[in-house]
């Protein structure tokens, strides 16, 4: 995974200079639906992202298949009926911070990410937002956002739509550390 988001990034045009781009050493992705009848809540621990604090290019990749939930059987309907993750593998978001932020230097930054957030096949753009921490040659970012379901063309069976809520609370956490290439 760590191979294809460096070789993504350079297609992107990263341009690898030590202390302009961050790679994600931990990552937290998760997400909670609330209904009547049941919660819903998985964790995704297996993300990967990059981050070029020159340009403020920011790039994800979630593998589907890596969201752990308390139940089984929520796991494997949520893989096979709902994200369909045999057929759509990855959602990924591709964008730029838009904020005027010096991420040189140590402080806790109000952002703003522009981009496009492909999830089940369909992309949409969107505007997520976020705190970023500076300390030292750490970096970490903290956001929350909503993703509508029918957005992503995920249909709910009507006999489960009880179950499952429209809209998706997403919760992201995730810390950097400085890419440095090997010699």
């Amino acid at each position: 995974m760590l191979r294809v988001l460096i070789i993504i990034g350079l297609i992107l045009g990263f341009h690898l200079v030590e202390a302009q781009v961050y790679i994600s050493s931990s990552s937290e992705i998760s997400f909670y639906s609330e209904t009547p009848i049941e919660d819903i809540e998985a964790t995704n621990t297996r993300s990967s992202s990059l981050l070029n604090t020159k340009d403020k290019k920011l790039v994800f990749q979630i593998p589907i298949k890596a969201f752990k939930f308390e139940k089984n059987l929520m796991e494997e309907h949520f893989n096979e009926n709902y994200l369909e993750s045999d057929k759509y593998p990855k959602a990924s978001f591709n964008g730029y911070i838009m904020d005027n932020v010096d991420l040189s230097k140590d402080g806790s930054y109000d952002v703003s990410a522009t981009g496009k957030l492909i999830i089940h096949g369909v992309e949409k753009e969107r505007t997520l937002k976020g705190t970023i921490t500076v300390k030292g040659d750490v970096i970490s970012l903290e956001g929350n956002f909503t993703i509508v379901l029918a957005d992503h063309k995920i249909r709910i069976p009507r006999v489960v739509m009880t179950k499952i809520a429209e809209e998706v609370e997403v919760r992201v956490k995730v810390t950097y550390k400085p890419y440095v290439k090997k010699k």
